[in-house]
């Protein structure tokens, strides 16, 4: 009975999060079509009555032919006085080819997402599995694929584009958002954090080291996939009990 009500619960705060997207804060992007290219018009609105300081992360994945993925992240931080609305950014892209194209912006209050939209052009081009999706789950809108950088040096650069290539290679898909997060030590060293949610997968001192970073990709990416390999398997064991 214990049991029963422990993963009851569990169901419920999950609702909960999942309701919680574009609630306080509503992220959206907006087209206009200009000589052949789009225009992405992205925006955050604040619906209550609190001022807010918040960062937002817009990234564009274009997928070709062959499968092969590439992303352009474009961030920064603002804020939002209560019931206001404000431009983040403008971009344009070329849509007229036979790239599939996923735009996604997404709105952080501290490292928790308050608002996200997404669009895709060209959807059905490719229909092969993708780095990134959203698909219905039972409690609400699931993010899929999704790996953030907040580095501060160029090792942490290095680092995050060793993983998001190796993690895009294998296709771990994972349905949490993965974050690579990049903090002042001691002296002039840094140390590097992989994150899922709250959880610490991995963490290391920041190298300019090729060859070691790479090996902390590594090391990162089997942890990582053990990580949602396991969530994995508690889900179903929750499901047949």
């Amino acid at each position: 009975m214990k049991l029963k009500l422990i993963i009851l619960l569990a169901l419920v705060f999950q609702v909960s999060i999942a309701q919680s997207t574009n609630v306080d804060v509503v992220a959206k992007i907006k087209t206009e079509a200009i000589n052949g290219a789009v225009s992405l018009i992205n925006s955050a609105t604040n619906t209550t009555e609190v001022y807010k300081s918040l960062k937002y992360v817009f990234s564009v994945f274009r997928t070709d032919a062959q499968n092969n993925v590439s992303k352009n992240n474009q961030e920064g931080r603002f804020t939002l006085e209560a019931n206001e609305s404000k431009e983040l950014s403008r971009t344009s892209i070329n849509i007229d080819s036979v790239d599939k194209v996923v735009v996604l912006l997404l709105v952080y209050e501290e490292e928790e997402i308050v608002g996200k939209d997404r669009l895709v052009f060209n959807e059905q081009i490719n229909k092969k599995p993708q780095t990134v999706k959203e698909k219905p789950s039972d409690d609400g809108l699931e993010l899929r694929g999704i790996v953030i950088e907040e580095t501060k040096t160029k090792p942490g650069r290095d680092f995050y584009e060793f993983f998001y290539n190796s993690y895009s290679l294998n296709q771990i898909n994972g349905n949490k958002v993965v974050g690579i997060y990049e903090s002042l030590s001691f002296g002039r060293t840094t140390i590097i954090q992989v994150k899922i949610e709250d959880n610490v997968i991995h963490k290391f001192i920041g190298k300019p080291d090729l060859e070691y970073l790479e090996q902390m990709s590594k090391i990162s990416i089997r942890k990582v996939y053990k990580y949602f390999k396991d969530l994995k398997n508690q889900k179903e064991d929750i499901f047949r009990y």
